[in-house]
């Protein structure tokens, strides 16, 4: 499974997420929220970035989360 990264332009956190990814080798896509609003809404999305590994979510920057995600 991809892991997905929904973003917005110019968002520090969002960029700080793919940066962390990148350094540990976890493979993502990158979307932009705002081509998927109605999806971002659905799962209680308020801000981005918004990572979604399968059927988990992680909203905003969590390091530890996202290391997670290699395991």
């Amino acid at each position: 499974m991809t892991v997905i990264v929904y973003t917005q332009p110019n968002c520090p956190p969002c960029n700080a997420v793919k940066r962390l990814l990148t350094a540990e080798g976890i493979a993502f896509e990158e979307r932009p929220a705002a081509d998927h609003l109605d999806y971002l809404v659905s799962i209680g999305a308020r801000s981005a970035p918004v990572i979604v590994d399968g059927t988990h979510v992680i909203h905003g920057f969590n390091p530890d989360q996202l290391r997670a995600l290699s395991q």
